[in-house]
């Protein structure tokens, strides 16, 4: 299990219905079920924002490069009604929107062919779901999922572990994704000296204007109008 799912309680559910719970540092999935399964979960109002920031295109591309059967699993929460309600999440008639979340999923499905969705209507579903999913499967190797999406340069994989928390703040940043990530750190060496680079300088690191706009302004905006304690 990715350490940065210890957030939400999916974790400690899957601990009570009996599962033996490792946490790792994924740099491909949530939680790697088997040798060959693994699965990106999102809460829905992080399925908008990863759609919004390119991030889930990505990740879904990533695990079908490493995996034979990646999954996006969408989760709801279990006060909330299990389905779509609001009024863009589907299109209208036959037509694909841009803005539809429903458009989004099928167009995520047509770029990654093999990419399996599952629904879960809450954190206990999910950990029916897994149970069934890992029926007969092989239990994952820890140091085999870890490795997964790492350089294969031990010197460059002990530079990765090192900075780890460095590296989770960058990948939350807008327009950070995992297609250039890498190079933006390359580029940057730190958080902070990726705040004094210009606009142009972020766009020639990440490969698209409008995420270097977007990370530019964050990366400048000013922090006025709190007050001290």
């Amino acid at each position: 299990v990715d350490m940065r799912e210890f957030s939400s309680n999916v974790p400690g559910v899957l601990h009570a219905n009996g599962f033996v719970v490792t946490p790792c540092t994924l740099e491909v999935g949530d939680y790697i079920l088997s040798p060959e399964i693994c699965v990106e979960r999102k809460a829905i109002p992080d399925l908008i924002a990863s759609f919004g920031s390119g991030r889930l295109y990505h990740q879904a591309q990533a695990m079908s490069k490493h995996y034979k059967y990646p999954v996006l699993l969408i989760e709801f929460a279990p006060d909330r009604a299990f389905a779509l309600q609001g009024a863009e999440d589907w299109s209208t008639g036959t037509d694909i929107s841009q803005r539809a979340l429903g458009s989004k999923l099928c167009l995520l499905t047509l770029h990654v062919p093999n990419l399996r969705i599952i629904w879960s209507r809450s954190p206990q579903a999910t950990a029916d779901i897994f149970l069934a999913l890992k029926s007969n499967q092989e239990e994952p190797q820890l140091e085999a999922a870890h490795a997964v999406g790492l350089p294969e340069d031990p010197h460059q994989r002990t530079s990765l572990t090192e900075s780890g928390p460095a590296i989770d703040v960058l990948q939350k940043l807008p327009g950070v994704v995992q297609s250039n990530w890498r190079q933006l750190a390359s580029k940057a060496k730190s958080l902070s000296a990726m705040g004094d680079m210009s606009e142009r300088e972020l766009a020639e690191c990440m490969r698209t204007s409008k995420g270097a706009k977007a990370l530019h302004k964050l990366l400048n905006a000013p922090c006025v109008g709190i007050p001290e304690i």
